[in-house]
């Protein structure tokens, strides 16, 4: 009898735990699919697509290049080039990189920024080729080049990731620094573009719970976005803004769950193994 109910008790105990393996394998896998209601072959457009615009606080990387006469854009770009100690590029200045904080324009407490020999130029609400064509036309309404071209590019275009990413700590090669602060390299990058970039959400988020805290003037609007959905796609928050507080929540309540089932299935495995020795030992004791 005894040997019968040990072989009983340890065959449901290894059922039982492969059977919560299994689902919490079938779990995890479920949970990584992205836009699950997503139709093949139908057109989604974003609702809101009104892209960066500056803000108080921005700073501007801005080149002013010439074809014709390139020694005159040198006053021009003193302040961003001259000190970065880099050479003006005077022929496809399409992919020009953004410049270290120290040599760009910060955008003052008024909006404006100060550009050389122009003065004040007021850039703030204006989107980076807004910025450019307003410094282009003050250059050639005020004479000083006939053939000017200017690229505006942000210096300091950052978002901040918490919670369950998969690259946050993973340190400065993945683009995610140690306090989870990530550098956007386009002006328009949206949700899944970001997921794309720091490898996606790990297996303990939510991925219907991703948070985009944002700071509109002194206030700040929180967004939930549902990345299992194709309704991110009409939420404001679906392209990033500058200073985004991105924030992925953990499934708690799935991996406590799992983790209870395996702690119960420990606790009656010692139960069943007392049972059977305190019953062997009285049929040792009978004899």
């Amino acid at each position: 009898m005894i040997k019968r109910f040990l072989s009983r008790g340890m065959l449901s105990l290894g059922m039982l735990l492969v059977l919560v393996l299994a689902l919490a394998s079938c779990d995890t896998a479920y949970k990584t699919n992205y836009l699950r209601d997503i139709e093949e072959a139908k057109t989604y457009s974003a609702k809101y697509d009104k892209g960066i615009v500056v803000q108080k606080g921005d700073k501007l990387r801005i080149l002013v290049t010439s074809l014709r006469n390139p020694e005159l854009t040198v006053p021009f770009n003193a302040h961003s080039v001259a000190q970065a100690g880099v050479n003006l590029p005077v022929g496809n200045v399409a992919n020009v990189a953004p410049a270290d904080t120290t040599s760009s324009y910060l955008v003052d407490a008024s909006g404006k920024i100060q550009f050389p020999v122009i003065g004040d130029v007021e850039v703030q609400g204006l989107s980076l080729d807004q910025v450019s064509d307003l410094i282009r036309t003050k250059l050639t309404a005020g004479r000083y080049l006939t053939d000017a071209h200017v690229i505006t590019k942000f210096a300091n275009l950052r978002i901040y990731l918490l919670g369950a990413f998969q690259t946050i700590g993973a340190g400065s090669s993945s683009g995610v620094s140690d306090r989870g602060s990530f550098h956007l390299d386009n002006a328009q990058t949206n949700i899944l573009e970001l997921m794309s970039q720091v490898g996606g959400l790990t297996e303990q988020a939510d991925f219907s719970k991703l948070n985009v805290i944002r700071r509109v003037g002194n206030e700040y609007v929180y967004y939930r976005l549902d990345l299992l959905s194709k309704s991110i796609f009409d939420s404001p928050a679906f392209y990033l803004q500058q200073n985004d507080i991105v924030y992925a929540e953990y499934r708690y309540r799935t991996r406590d769950t799992e983790q209870k089932i395996l702690s119960s299935i420990g606790y009656l495995s010692t139960a069943v193994s007392t049972v059977v020795s305190a019953l062997a030992f009285i049929a040792l004791f009978k004899r």
